[in-house]
């Protein structure tokens, strides 16, 4: 039977449309609008844990509109960037349609739950850096802060770090499924993260399962496996060079720099009973604790040696928890510190009260 050569191009401009029609129904598009910013820059960037790739870069129209096609068969995580504003988190796939509206301080989205997730854990992070820097403005006016004022500025700060933490804990358990669990493991509060590998082993681990399970061809989720296996081998060298000191030892020098750069022996303090405790302005538990160690114990010379790496980090925490009237030290190497083996160190706070002639009177 001989076909109409009229017939083969109505079927072949049928199956043309068909195939695009299809594959734009299966593209990603975003589309938004943007007050108070005609013809600004707008960026679609995919992340990866070691790089941003730029996807797409386009200017707003004139009316603050925009449109954005992509094509992930895979679910990712990308941003939005913006002239002037804080990124905005996405979780992308092929046949999503995301629409935002954005102003000065805030935006709303729509068409992704996984969008929409993310957007919940911005605004919480966002307010609980707002509470956070609120309460060190107001210690750090007060010049001669009370300690019932004290204490209790750290008690509120301690409840939000708890509540943040059981936030994230809560919001990676509700959408394990989903990629958006890995952004919301490196979460902030103005500058500490409310999950740390050493103090939150479990829920690092969780969010491994859950990736490789559900995303097993992400970069997101090689990368923590491999952060995992390295802190893991770590532990393992750590615990056998461990010194494992006990009571009437004399207890070994050390040298770490201060505050201010000077290098401090435990030998300097030779004929003074003196408290070593060990802490980092990271682990709110042992900062509570020190803080209160010091003002049970006022007669006693206290040297905080601290596991932070950070050195700005560490002196603005001597500063807002008033901790300056301690000998503080620091070498930045965290766990990896010569002096945190030496005596042994396996968690935070801990505390070593050292005799005036150098023995080591109790561990604790």
């Amino acid at each position: 039977m001989k076909i109409k050569p009229s017939i083969i191009i109505i079927v072949l401009i049928i199956s043309a449309l068909s195939f695009y029609s299809c594959k734009d129904n299966n593209e990603i598009t975003i589309k938004g609008e943007i007050s108070d910013c005609k013809g600004c820059k707008i960026q679609l960037e995919r992340l990866s844990p070691i790089k941003v790739d730029t996807i797409s870069s386009i200017n707003a129209a004139i009316d603050g509109s925009f449109e954005i096609n992509h094509n992930d068969s895979i679910r990712r995580l990308y941003r939005i960037k913006l002239e002037n504003r804080p990124p905005i988190h996405l979780s992308l796939v092929n046949g999503e349609n995301i629409e935002i509206t954005i102003n000065e301080k805030d935006y709303e989205i729509s068409g992704s739950n996984d969008c929409s997730e993310l957007k919940r854990l911005n605004d919480r992070m966002t307010e609980s850096t707002k509470k956070v820097e609120e309460l060190r403005s107001n210690v750090s006016q007060q010049f001669n802060i009370d300690k019932t004022s004290l204490e209790e500025s750290n008690r509120i700060a301690d409840s939000l770090y708890q509540s943040d933490k059981k936030f994230i804990s809560d919001f990676i358990k509700q959408n394990h499924t989903s990629p958006i669990i890995y952004l919301a493991l490196h979460q902030y509060v103005s500058t500490t993260p409310i999950m740390q590998l050493p103090d939150d082993y479990d829920i690092y681990k969780y969010v491994l399962d859950e990736m490789n399970t559900h995303n097993p061809d992400l970069e997101e989720t090689r990368f923590l496996e491999s952060t995992i296996k390295k802190f893991e081998l770590q532990q393992e060298q750590r615990n056998r060079e461990y010194v494992n000191l006990s009571e009437g030892y004399t207890a070994p020098d050390f040298s770490i720099p201060d505050e201010n750069g000077d290098t401090i022996r435990l030998s300097d303090f030779m004929g003074k009973e003196i408290t070593l405790c060990f802490w980092a302005s990271w682990e709110k538990k042992s900062v509570i604790a020190v803080q209160k160690y010091i003002a049970e114990n006022p007669n006693r010379q206290t040297i905080l040696v601290s596991l932070d790496t950070n050195r700005e980090q560490w002196l603005q925490a001597i500063k807002f928890n008033k901790l300056g009237t301690a000998t503080n030290l620091c070498d930045f190497k965290s766990w990896e510190s010569i002096t945190a083996k030496l005596y042994g160190i396996k968690t935070i706070p801990t505390y070593i009260e050292i005799s005036a002639e150098q023995t080591i009177e109790n561990i604790q």
